[in-house]
């Protein structure tokens, strides 16, 4: 049995997703509430469900604020985010609350459905034009969201300590002495809230490998 639940505040769109999953026999809608608020007042939470399918847009608290107490009382469940936002910044946002999924609210009924079951089966579920945004967002340079932070000569130098270039290779590169990429290098540890080389190229590497693997299991997804 696929229990699942459901949070939107439209009251048509609420009532048209249960009639819809509950004529499927597999399927059973255990609570339909119109926002946090109510979901919070049920005076019983069955602790088997398997989805929640979550409108972001609430009235009172959001959804996407909303997502910490849901994975807390249902840790197991796939949170599948069910929203008319489609732009990138709520995407990427859901996801990173810890939502297993994105459909966009002019989906089918049927697409919504199959979302549900990719996510129990497969860990998520995205649709076509959420994952493409996750992707570009995540391919990315990883320095690209430090960039405003440091001068151009700082961020060609970050961009070669990246690439493997040792201080030597890099002043040569750049037709200036040791003594002067160490000391613009000083300037973006700074900047940057780091303390050595070693920390920085760190910092940089795991924040591109996150993204890497981001982008492998939203194509995945597709």
């Amino acid at each position: 049995m696929i229990t699942i639940g459901i949070i939107e505040d439209n009251h048509f769109q609420l009532n048209n997703y249960k009639e819809f999953l509950e004529d499927f026999q597999e399927c059973k809608v255990v609570f339909a509430c119109r926002s946090m608020e109510e979901f919070k007042a049920l005076p019983y939470k069955d602790p088997d469900v398997k989805a929640i399918l979550l409108d972001i847009s609430l009235p009172g608290e959001s959804g996407i604020s909303g997502m910490e107490e849901l994975k807390r009382i249902y840790p197991d469940a796939k949170i599948i985010v069910l929203s008319g936002h489609d732009g990138k910044e709520y995407v990427i946002e859901s996801i990173r609350k810890g939502a297993s999924g994105y459909i966009i609210k002019t989906s089918r009924l049927m697409e919504i459905y199959h979302s549900i079951l990719d996510a129990i089966n497969q860990g998520g579920t995205l649709s076509p034009k959420a994952a493409h945004m996750l992707i570009d967002h995540v391919s990315k340079d990883p320095l690209e969201s430090v960039k405003d932070r440091l001068t151009k000569r700082e961020y060609e130098l970050l961009q070669l300590l990246k690439d493997g270039y040792s201080y030597k290779e890099m002043a040569e590169k750049l037709f200036v002495t040791v003594f002067t990429v160490n000391q613009h290098l000083k300037k973006v540890y700074q900047k940057l809230n780091v303390a050595s080389k070693s920390e920085l190229i760190s910092k940089i590497w795991s924040n591109s490998l996150f993204c890497s693997l981001i982008c492998i299991a939203a194509a995945i997804l597709l």
